[in-house]
């Protein structure tokens, strides 16, 4: 009993995980459809995008890590806790990077609008 209502908790955490990332894609398409048609400058939409983006990707990964974690509590397996182990370090190096990445872009987004602002 208990296997199967968490396994139904898994499988809703997976298509929780993949569904964030479609929204971000199918967001990000939206925003670049929209630019085509007004005309926008590319480079600074371009990096709103891969904020955006990333921002949906790391919350994937959090949710992905949470099932990977339910998955290992039922069966906890050597085997199963070095790969739940290999799997969280690896997401969250994703995480961290893309983190990283998202918050430097905006700090050079930053910048860039109060040169322009100031000028």
């Amino acid at each position: 009993m208990r296997e199967t209502i968490f396994g139904n908790v898994i499988t809703v955490l997976e298509i929780i995980g993949m569904m964030i990332i479609v929204i971000g894609i199918i967001k990000m398409l939206i925003l670049f459809t929209m630019s085509l048609f007004k005309k926008l400058k590319l480079s600074n939409l371009i990096t709103e995008i891969r904020v955006e983006l990333g921002n949906y990707l790391v919350l994937s990964l959090e949710v992905f890590i949470g099932r990977d974690i339910i998955e290992t509590l039922l069966k906890p397996t050597l085997e199963e806790i070095t790969t739940l182990a290999a799997l969280v370090l690896l997401r969250t190096i994703l995480a961290f990077f893309l983190n990283y990445e998202i918050a430097h872009l905006e700090s050079n987004e930053l910048k860039t609008l109060f040169k322009r602002k100031t000028k």
